[in-house]
């Protein structure tokens, strides 16, 4: 049996995506403040915020729209990429799909989605506020709207 223990350990150290593949995601729950309750491998549950991006709220327009989207792209294998804690000890993360693809950025890019200036600081930022001029200019999802209000300055108002 322990023969079997020194190969795995082995094939682990060369092949991590072998361990990556291995782990399940199941999204249980979308709060109204769209932090997901995510249940890894059937059993551990973790809380992750969406880093860099602020979905409109559900009395928002398009606030269930968006939050379907995102149902529908975490329906699917993804990795959770955690770029920091906050202060009630819950991820605040990339969310990447088994093509390399982060959800966040899509979200944004098909106007689901507004990047937070005030939380997104990565290098990346600067290419999600290109996707998010671009859905803009192209009056795509929550731009379709004339005058869309940020999910922060609607908080204040309601």
């Amino acid at each position: 049996m322990t023969y079997f223990f020194q190969w795995f350990f082995v094939l682990m150290a060369f092949f991590p995506s072998l361990a990556l593949a291995q782990s399940s995601r199941v999204v249980e729950k979308i709060d109204s403040q769209h932090t997901l309750t995510v249940l890894i491998d059937g059993f551990h549950r973790q809380q992750v915020r969406l880093y860099g991006i602020d979905l409109p709220d559900e009395g928002q327009p398009f606030g269930v729209a968006a939050t379907r989207r995102l149902k529908r792209l975490t329906a699917q294998p993804f990795q959770i990429e955690t770029v920091r804690q906050d202060e009630q000890g819950r991820s605040v993360a990339l969310l990447v799909s088994t093509k390399g693809q982060i959800l966040n950025a899509q979200l944004v890019a098909e106007g689901y989605a507004w990047v937070d200036g005030k939380q997104c600081r990565h290098g990346y930022c600067s290419e999600w506020m290109t996707a998010q001029s671009t859905a803009k200019e192209q009056r795509i999802g929550l731009w379709s709207q004339p005058s869309p209000q940020p999910p922060w300055q609607w908080r204040k108002n309601h």
